[in-house]
């Protein structure tokens, strides 16, 4: 059926907040922690959005691929950072929240890009399709990226070269719970062709919530929500992690106020949490 008006622009979980809160965009996917951080005015935004406001939570999570051609010396992230001389990584583009979440990491290991550098290592920035094609033709030997379970990129880049995903430490994972990521390692058998994929993965994960302006009238949002929610079996065909989603999950663990339109319909069908 045929909707006027509808577009979509370009964005991410660091974009979408300050495109919400002014009404630059109406609705947008974002994650839990730029979500709080973006309400407090927090790290790293420099200003509160107060006008943003939660349809739903649990759409899916995405977990952090660090992965390495196979015959680096590294066989966990602590080893990565350790022999920093080795290192030629690709991340995204700066002010993106894997970007983000990476230079957290590096503060954990008490170290940044001109550390790296200076060590005789080396920091890309690329879209998930360019750290791809740049670890596959090896024009970079680590890349870094927040990923659905199983990561077509990564899949694709296993099937003609020996790669491995390394683990986190039980500490570093502890840090990142401090920013509002999970602990959630890749279940082992997730990647077959990876040469550690029959082992279980520690890494951390974010989820994805579906935020709305918070002026966006009450009628629509719950016609919004009422539709993902009579629907839900049809998610997984849009994509495969949407799977995760359940009406319970959807008012659980939130970090912002659900927007009233959402709020109705929750209570109509008693899914709302105390």
């Amino acid at each position: 059926m045929y909707r006027k008006g509808i577009s979509t622009i370009p964005g991410g979980s660091l974009q979408n907040m300050p495109f919400v809160a002014t009404n630059e965009a109406q609705l947008a996917w974002m994650q839990p922690p730029f979500i709080s951080a973006g309400l407090n005015g927090e790290d790293p935004f420099e200003e509160k959005f107060e006008n943003v406001s939660i349809i739903g939570n649990g759409f899916g999570t995405n977990h952090f691929h660090f992965v390495v051609d196979a015959s680096l010396e590294a066989d966990t992230v602590d080893d990565l950072f350790e022999n920093k001389e080795k290192l030629n990584i690709v991340v995204t583009p700066v002010n993106n929240s894997d970007e983000w979440v990476f230079r957290k990491i590096l503060d954990f290991y008490d170290t940044n890009y001109d550390d790296i550098k200076d060590a005789g290592g080396k920091v890309s920035h690329g879209s998930y399709d360019e750290q791809s094609d740049a670890l596959r033709n090896g024009n970079a030997t680590a890349i870094f990226s927040q990923l659905a379970l199983p990561a077509a990129a990564i899949t694709e880049v296993s099937v003609n070269k020996d790669i491995k995903i390394l683990p986190m430490s039980e500490e570093l994972i502890s840090y990142l719970t401090e920013f509002g990521l999970e602990e959630n390692p890749i279940p082992a058998g997730t990647y077959s062709d990876v040469v550690n994929g029959d082992e279980e993965i520690p890494t951390a994960s974010m989820g994805n919530v579906l935020t709305v302006n918070s002026e966006l009238d009450d009628e629509t949002v719950y016609q919004i929500t009422k539709a993902i929610n009579d629907n839900i079996d049809q998610l997984p065909n849009i994509h495969g992690s949407l799977d995760y989603y359940t009406l319970e999950n959807a008012t659980k663990n939130l970090v912002g106020p659900l927007h009233s339109g959402a709020k109705k319909y929750y209570e109509e069908v008693g899914a709302l949490n105390d």
